[in-house]
């Protein structure tokens, strides 16, 4: 039996130190983990893991049971079973080595494609963040790694361009927005409060990728309501307002206005610190700056923090375009 099997495997490893588990116990813990989990003994397992001799050995080896976990929840077969599987999630994410957890998510985040891309990486997301904030150091390199990683299986995803598309939402990129600003959020926070740290200021450019990545894709390919109700509910009009004004509002908040970013692109003089950075703006960002453009000279996200006298004529082309709307409408029938 399965339980018995990881009950022996754990037994055995309790009078062990963790630098003394060997490679054969990880896989045979994985084997039977992945078995009662499959079979059914969902609870027994819960069991286990809740177990406080069973600390140390979990915290070493209970990653492994995170694939397979994870799998049982996106099947979502049994409402009983899932949320056990739910508590053993948030125990495994509570007890786990943080590294090796990270690693361990990513690669199921890399794994699924079409629809099952926005699934798992709803369901990831908060645990990933956890997972990230727990780690003692190097959290810039895991942060980059993780938003790299999101995104390049975000991009596979066709962007929605009719509202009805947009309702729908078949492949969940509109909810997967949403939920990268939440998961940005404490990062932000985090090199916000202490600029002068040389991990934050990596973090920061980590960051600072991933919202010129964004700004590529989705939202230089997005298509943008023009109806007041629809513009208020549009995800990706409100994706492009958080990472330019709003909440998030990154690229002010750590020292790179819009203004400067626009003004600056293509001149000699390089506006960002780290090399790296330098090298894939060469590349890169070409068509970010030029999304970025668009959003605020043509959709006004983000135009309250230009110069006033680009202000000024930016409102002044947005009556020109209301009257010249005005002129084309037929006059009232007297008559009606």
């Amino acid at each position: 039996m399965a339980v018995e099997e990881l009950q022996c495997i754990i037994k055995r490893c309790q009078i062990l130190e963790e630098h003394d588990f060997k490679e054969e116990d990880f896989g045979l813990f994985q084997l039977a983990g992945q078995r009662c989990i499959e079979d059914g003994h969902i609870n027994q397992l819960l069991e286990i893991i809740q177990d406080e001799k069973n600390k140390t050995v979990i915290k070493s080896m209970g990653w492994n049971l995170v694939g397979p976990v994870v799998r049982c929840l996106l099947r979502g077969r049994e409402e009983d079973k899932r949320e056990e599987c739910f508590l053993i999630f948030d125990l495994l994410v509570k007890l786990c080595n943080p590294k090796e957890l990270l690693l361990g998510l990513l690669e199921l985040i890399e794994e699924p494609s079409g629809k099952q891309i926005s699934q798992i990486i709803l369901l990831l997301l908060q645990p990933l963040q956890t997972v990230i904030q727990k780690l003692p150091n190097n959290k810039a390199y895991s942060v980059g790694l993780a938003l790299s990683t999101l995104w390049s299986q975000l991009s596979l995803l066709p962007v929605p361009h009719s509202e009805e598309q947009i309702q729908a939402d078949d492949y969940g990129l509109c909810q997967c927005c949403k939920a990268l600003i939440e998961f940005t959020k404490p990062f932000v926070e985090e090199v916000i409060s202490d600029k002068e740290n040389k991990e934050n200021a990596k973090l920061k450019d980590e960051l600072l990728k991933f919202c010129f990545k964004s700004l590529k894709c989705p939202l230089l390919t997005a298509q943008f309501p023009e109806q007041s109700e629809e513009v208020r509910n549009d995800p990706f009009r409100c994706f492009a307002s958080e990472i330019i004004t709003s909440g998030f509002g990154f690229l002010s908040k750590i020292g790179h206005p819009v203004p400067q970013i626009i003004l600056n692109h293509g001149r000699k003089k390089r506006i960002w610190d780290y090399l790296e950075f330098e090298e894939e703006e060469d590349k890169q960002l070409a068509d970010s700056v030029a999304s970025l453009t668009y959003l605020v000279f043509v959709q006004g996200i983000g135009i309250d923090q230009l110069p006033m006298v680009l202000r000024e004529r930016w409102w002044c082309k947005k009556a020109q375009d209301y009257n010249s709307i005005s002129r084309r409408r037929p006059d009232p029938d007297p008559c009606t």
